[in-house]
């Protein structure tokens, strides 16, 4: 079983393009899943680079609504075909950031109708080993949920600071134990980690890969959430990425955590 990072803000390789946004590819050895699409400039020639074949998915699942998780999803579907798209019923919510006092749609442009759509709500299996997992809005701690105010829902009254009700975290079970994949952890991770630890009855993972959403943070946040990261659970191996920062990816460190910069070209072994 193998985790993949395809598209990410950096890379290591001259082979591989980095693009601000995600795209992790999970190979369970049964099914081949691809988890948000960044962008998706690099995302169909930094996966042939890796040897990853995306006629071949069976599956595409996006983590948020963002326009750097879902903006290549259009194209991947059109070169694809038809494939389930698992994603809260939320996702195409009106995304948008405030500037210059203008509000900006970032969102999701594909009509939900028009592919093969699968919600997701709670937790849901959505292949063998692989789960999908929302944090409800009731246990969402907001100490730990710290989203910029410029990340707005745009409605008929007006934007409103973005709940992101949609957001999803992924679960799968490799044989060095359970991972877990982020998206931007809008839920907060510490929220998300709490959540998937009461249902699967375990605060050990092999590894925890994926943005944080820490970047934008100010440094008493960070040294908080960080604080409780490697206070409440115990992680094999981070793999924080994208909007993480290397502030609080530096601070796990700091905190006697084993932590690799998950860059675009990565593979790690579940």
């Amino acid at each position: 079983m193998r985790l993949s990072i395809i598209a990410e803000n950096s890379t290591r390789s001259p082979f591989i393009q980095p693009e601000y946004g995600l795209s992790l590819h999970v190979s369970t050895g049964e099914t081949s899943i691809l988890v948000d699409t960044a962008q998706g400039m690099g995302l169909f020639a930094n996966a042939g680079r890796m040897g990853i074949d995306l006629a071949a998915l069976d599956m595409l699942a996006l983590s948020h609504g963002h326009f750097d998780h879902v903006g290549g999803v259009a194209s991947l579907y059109s070169f694809h075909g038809p494939m389930p798209v698992w994603a809260h019923p939320s996702v195409d919510g009106r995304h948008s950031r405030m500037k210059n006092g203008r509000v900006h749609f970032i969102g999701f442009h594909v009509n939900k109708a028009a592919i093969d759509f699968r919600p997701v709500t709670g937790q849901l299996e959505i292949a063998p080993r692989f789960w999908a997992l929302e944090v409800p809005r009731e246990r969402r701690d907001p100490e730990f949920m710290k989203n910029p105010s410029h990340l707005v829902l745009d409605g008929p009254e007006g934007p409103i600071p973005d709940p992101f009700e949609d957001d999803l975290s992924f679960v799968v079970e490799g044989e060095k134990g359970l991972s877990v994949l982020l998206g931007c952890a809008h839920a907060g991770v510490v929220n998300i980690l709490e959540e998937i630890a009461r249902v699967f009855g375990t605060r050990t993972f092999f590894s925890v890969a994926g943005g944080m959403h820490l970047a934008d943070q100010g440094e008493a946040v960070v040294e908080k959430i960080t604080g409780v990261l490697a206070g409440r659970f115990s992680v094999h191996g981070w793999y924080p990425c994208h909007c993480t920062g290397f502030k609080a990816a530096s601070l796990l460190a700091s905190r006697g955590q084993n932590v690799d910069w998950g860059y675009a070209g990565t593979s790690i072994e579940l």
